[in-house]
Formats: structure tokens, sequence, C-alpha cells
């Protein structure tokens, strides 16, 4: 769905301080994948994150390989803006509905019913 969406409105400026633009974020062309890998590497300048999907089927020779599909190219100031907002964003999730548990096995854990 394209829509354009207007960033805040800039705040006053105080004196010294630069005053904020609002500038218009056009997702018209914006496209949707789903990834549930990825991999993080860098170099002194920016931050290199590699999205893409493995499949955990595992054939005759082993493990399906894992296919990289997009690369996320960042500095380190959008990185770490990234990172909070993510941090955030879990924070919420996980006060909504629950801890999200990283170890698989305890995730694949049946759950007793609560008593009653």
């Amino acid at each position: 769905m394209a829509e354009e969406t207007p960033a805040p409105a800039p705040a006053p400026a105080a004196p010294g301080q630069a005053q904020q633009i609002q500038v218009s974020i056009n997702d018209a062309e914006m496209a949707s994948v789903y990834v549930n890998f990825f991999r993080v590497t860098g170099n002194p300048d920016e931050v290199l994150l590699d999205l893409g999907m493995y499949s955990q089927v595992m054939g005759a020779a082993g493990p399906e390989p894992i296919e990289l599909s997009h690369r996320l190219v960042m500095n380190f100031v959008t990185a770490k803006k990234l990172a909070e907002v993510l941090r955030v964003v879990v924070a919420r999730h996980e006060q909504a509905f629950g801890v999200v548990e990283l170890d698989p096995n305890r995730r694949l854990r049946v759950q007793p019913p609560a008593n009653r």
C-alpha cells in the first residue's frame, strides 16, 4: 500500500540549536521480505546486516544452506538507533505477551495448563 507518512512536526528551535525539518516518507516502492536469520559484520565505518532464510530442513547431505537475500549497510549512529528501537519493541511485546524465549528447546516444551 503506497502511503506518504509525514515525519513529526518540527519543534521550535532553542537558541543555538538547529531547527528540525519535516521530511515525507514515500513507501510506494517498498517490498516486504520474511527473514529468520541474520549475520552481522562490519568495518570501522559501517555495520553490515545480512538477512536471509534458514529452512531448517535436514537433507541426506546435511542441513540445507541458509539463503541470504538482503544486505543492509548502515552507519553506527543508525545501527545504535535501530538497536534501541528494537529493544523497546521487544520489551513492549514481552510486557503484553510474556518473555520471548530464545532457547529452542524451551520454546518446544509443552507448558502445563494454569491452575484454575
